[in-house]
Parts: C-alpha cells; structure tokens; sequence
C-alpha cells in the first residue's frame, strides 16, 4: 500500500455509523434488498464518474472506501491510515442521508491530521443541509446538485495551482475566483466566518461528458497497491455485479424518494431527467465486459425515456454477447413489446418492479397509478417471454399504509404466485421505508399531507439519531396510520410470510427458508429485548445492557428477512479476465 503517494484529491466513503464495531445497533433489515451492509459500504456510482471526469483532465484521485476497510478488518486503524495518506484535497460523500454520522466523524479525523487540507462534502443530503452542513468546522466546500464532476474539477484545479485551501486566508486571496465556480459552498473566516452560496449553474442536460469507466479502479488498485479500498461491497468479489445508469434525475414524483422529480429541483434544481445516450450504454458495457464477465445493472427504467430510446438501446445491444446477463428495472409495467425486444438480444435477462404496495390507492399517494392487473399481466408476458427472474419490491411505513395493509402484502403475493402456476422465477420481497424519509421527498418537505410527523428535521439531529440502539428508535417519523412497534413487528411478520411462499414455489430451498425464518424470529427477540433495556431509568446500566447485546445485534442486521442471495443472478457464471485487466493497468491510455 503506498500511502505516501500524492494525489490532487482522495474521495473517502465512511460507514453509516463511524464506530458500528464499538457501538450496539439493531440496524434491521434497511438493508436487505441492496447488495451492501447495513453499514452501507457501497460508496455512490458517482466517485466513479468524478474520478474519470478529472482523471481525464489531468488531474490524480484516489477512491478509498474506508466502510468497507472498516467492515474485512476489525483491526483496520482508520485514524492511522488517514494521517498517513498525502492529499491536495479530501472529498467526502453524504449522498444518502444514513450516512451523515460516518462522513461527519471521518471529516473530523481528517481535519485532526490535516487541518490545513480543504474538505469537499457533495452528494444529495450534502445539497439539501448545504446551509447546516457547511457551518460544521471540518467542512471547507461543499458541493450542490446533482452534476458535480466540472465544479468539482474546478475547484481541485483552484487548490492545485494556488496550494493549501484549507485556511480562511487561501479563501479571502482567491475570493473572486472561488465565485466564478458554479454549484459551490464555501466560506471565509472559519466556522463562524461568512457564507458563499454560488448559483447551481451547472446541470447536465446530455450526460455526454460522464463515463462510467471501471478501468479507472484497476489503475488505481496498481498504482497504490492497495485493492481492498476499491472495493464497492462487501461481497463484491464473489459477486461483481457492475451498475450503470441510465438518467439522472426522474419523470416520476414518488412522495417519499429523495430521487424524485420534485427532489431533484428542490436540492439541485433540476427540472427535467438527463438521459443518456443508448449507444454509449452499450459501449460501457462492451468495456466491462472485456474484463469482468459479471451481471449488468441498468440503474433507472428506459422506458421513461419513450419508445423510440428504448428501441435505439435495443439496437446497439445486439452488438452485445446473447448471453449478457442483465438486470433491467422498471418504474412502471412495460408493455409486451419491451419483453419481446429484450428476448430477442438477450437469454439471460432479469426484471425487477417497486409497486410499493398492493393496495392501489396507497400507490396513488406514493405516486404511482399503474393498477395490479396491468402490473400482473406485464409479470406474466415477461416470464412467459424467458426471463431468468421478475422481483417484486414492496415497502412498509408507506403513507396511510396499516398494520392490516401490510399483511395483506403475503395474501396479494399468493395470489399472483397463483395465478402464475407458483413460477419459481417470480419473487417478492419486502422492507421497511427506513431508517429516514429521504430529505427533499415530498413527504419530508410536507409530511402532514402524507399522515406522517416528522421528529428529526435537522441534520445535527439526524446524526444523533442513526446511533440509537434500534431502527425503530432511528426512524425519522412517526404516522397516523401505525405506530412504530406495529410498523417494526407487521414487516417482520410480512416478511416471514413471503418466505413461506417463496419456499413452496421452490425460489428458495427449505434449508433457506428455515434460516430466513430463524434469523427473523432471532431478530424480533433482540429488539423485544432492545424495547426492555430502553425502558432502564438508569443511563449507566442502560447502556451495560445494550452493550452486553454485543456483536448480535449487527450479526441479526445483515440477511434478515432473506438470504442476500436471493438478489442475485440465477444464472450467474462470474469470473474476471485478470490478463486484460492488468494489461490495461500498465497502460497510461
């Protein structure tokens, strides 16, 4: 490893919470349905795409995704390791808002060890808290919106040429050059110094100056010797599931996704989706393919897009190996046609769907107004068609959703598995709309239109909550339609239910379903137990007994109300094609 290296700019990614090996939380299953720990050591798709863009460019970044060095090594020295790196500039994640503890504490050991080295916070909640976030000491810039590789290239190329950025004195001299960076927070004077809030100018309206160029993390891994901060999860080398999205921003209004429309303008100012061009997918994952023979994420439906994109994608996909496997997800039912052209390219395609609810009339609160027949009947041509799998992705803790709604979730699963002849290739799964209400989302901007209280609004709040013992106790809100014992427990019933049915159309063997099932019920203990300690008068022994809980309540956080295979790929013969990987590693090109 060789930290003593120089780079212009190292992006570091923190574990949701910065001392979860310390630290007894019930995380539950927020993570279930993703391919990460609840630690959620999968650093955002767009290090990649901000490493490329400034690589190109001329300038040396470095990705070390600290949540996951944390989570293979007990042992792992964080604050050792980051006063040993040699950096121009550190930029740090707070995308998704359960991060805001981690990135906050890695912040302050980087200042501890680098005081005069400037901080650069981006990502999404970083956009929306940008007025809190950025009178946090540690925090030099941030940057706004959702298109931060050309401010971000800027403003690293600023700190390059005039040297450390870090101190009040560097912003004052370089006053008028800092206003002309778009998208940019910064401030003069230190902590309690003045505030600059530059105009977000910059919003990619093509997507053509963005690569998703994985031979950038072979590059690095030669360059620094170091693989293990490269890694995007935890599980990622048995599984190498590559992503690679379609859009940025959305045509759709979900009320509780942070990933909306109207989130979109209310942190970035977006006003309409960016679509990329399909000829480019394609080429990217003619790329990949050349060195990783692994699964294919495409992130965002094409079909927002119209027809006629979908039918172009189409058309340069057949330039690509029938035996791609692929997973595509949808925001709302395709019609047969899509099926037809996707069986027509690929052999080896997966399909996946958020209905959110069955019970319609919550989906039209949410957003969503396609109805279950049509949904159902998509799920049939499409299986009918030779998927390999169609997922069906509910949620709990929805707008008026009850504790009856959500166990009415198994009763709708059975009858579609019916109705399908108990296909095994179909299956459902569930979890909780947790642990926050994505700031921005309709329901967090105006949550009592939703039948929701808010209880944390700030994002100093927020950070004190996400290390509460349980995730019940870390919810940002509360509804009028269920309390949060009946919201915790109905999801862990649902989720047992949906279990037993994908056992019986054989998704899953019985040895998985019984583990599923042990592993759930184990978990419902913990937090009964977790409901009894909260009630202790006494901090002292209150924290003893939590602490006494030790390593299991993370152990009955990871897998719980399924196996975290049953994500992947069916079909799925992964391997990596070291020889062209290193060759490429050599090159400079």
């Amino acid at each position: 490893m060789k930290n003593s290296i120089k780079t212009d700019l190292i992006l570091l990614h923190a574990p949701s919470v910065y001392d979860f090996r310390k630290k007894s939380i019930m995380f539950g299953p927020v993570s279930d349905l993703v391919p990460s720990s609840p630690i959620f050591e999968m650093y955002p798709i767009g290090f990649l795409t901000m490493t490329n863009y400034l690589a190109k460019r001329g300038l040396n970044v470095r990705i070390i995704n600290l949540a996951y060095r944390m989570f293979h090594d007990a042992d792992f020295n964080v604050e050792k390791f980051i006063k040993n790196l040699k950096a121009k500039a550190f930029g740090i994640d707070l995308h998704w808002l359960p991060h805001c503890q981690g990135s906050y504490e890695v912040a302050k050991i980087v200042k501890k060890y680098h005081p005069d080295t400037p901080v650069i916070f981006g990502g999404f909640s970083s956009s929306y808290f940008y007025k809190e976030l950025i009178e946090f000491e540690p925090v030099d810039y941030i940057i706004r919106g959702d298109s931060a590789e050309e401010p971000l290239y800027r403003l690293v190329s600023l700190i390059r040429e005039t040297g450390s950025a870090g101190t009040s004195r560097f912003n004052i001299a370089n006053e008028e050059r800092l206003k002309l960076i778009p998208n940019l927070v910064w401030k003069t004077g230190g902590q309690v110094g003045q505030i600059h809030a530059n105009e977000i100018k910059c919003i990619s309206g093509d997507l053509q100056e963005i690569d998703f160029d994985y031979r950038v993390m072979f590059k690095e891994v030669l360059k620094y010797r170091d693989i293990r901060s490269i890694v995007p999860f935890c599980d990622w080398f048995r599984y190498p599931i590559t992503t690679i999205p379609v859009v940025r921003g959305c045509n759709n209004n979900c009320s509780n996704c942070g990933g909306s429309k109207y989130a979109f303008e209310v942190f970035g100012q977006r006003v309409a989706p960016a679509f990329r061009d399909p000829g480019k997918l394609v080429q990217e994952i003619k790329t990949i393919r050349k060195y990783i023979n692994s699964p294919i994420f495409l992130l965002g439906d094409l079909n927002s897009n119209g027809k006629e994109y979908v039918t172009e994608f189409f058309k340069f996909a057949k330039e690509l190996d029938k035996d791609l496997q692929i997973f595509f997800e949808f925001f709302t039912p395709p019609k047969e046609w899509f099926f037809d052209e996707a069986s027509k390219v690929f052999s080896k395609v997966c399909y996946e769907i958020s209905p959110d609810s069955h019970d319609e009339e919550i989906r039209k609160i949410m957003g969503k107004s396609f109805s279950n027949e049509d949904m159902i009947k998509s799920i049939e041509y499409a299986l009918f068609s030779g998927a390999a799998r169609f997922d069906l992705y509910f949620m709990t803790g929805l707008p008026h959703q009850t504790k009856k709604s959500i166990l009415e979730t198994v009763d709708f699963s059975r009858e579609v598995y019916e109705r399908l002849g108990w296909d095994k290739r179909f299956a459902p799964f569930i979890s909780p709309m947790a642990p926050f209400l994505d700031p921005g989302s309709r329901a967090f901007e105006n949550p009592g239109k939703f039948g929701y209280k808010l209880l944390f609004k700030t994002l100093k709040e927020h950070i004190e909550a996400i290390t509460m013992p349980s995730w019940k106790y870390i919810l940002n809100y509360e509804s009028d339609y269920i309390t949060n014992d009946d919201l915790v427990y109905a999801t862990y019933d649902a989720a047992l239910g949906l279990n037993q049915l994908k056992a019986k159309s054989g998704s899953i063997s019985e040895n998985v379903m019984q583990d599923n099932k042990a592993r759930t019920e184990r978990a419902i203990q913990i937090m009964q137990r977790i409901d009894g300690i909260m009630k202790i008068d006494d901090k002292e022994l209150r924290e003893v007994k939590l602490g006494e809980l030790g390593k299991e309540t993370y152990k009955y956080s990871l897998s719980t109300v399924c196996e975290k295979k049953e994500l992947e790929f069916p079909l799925s013969n992964k391997s990596f094609n070291w020889f062209e990987i290193i060759k490429t590693s050599l090159t400079n090109k």
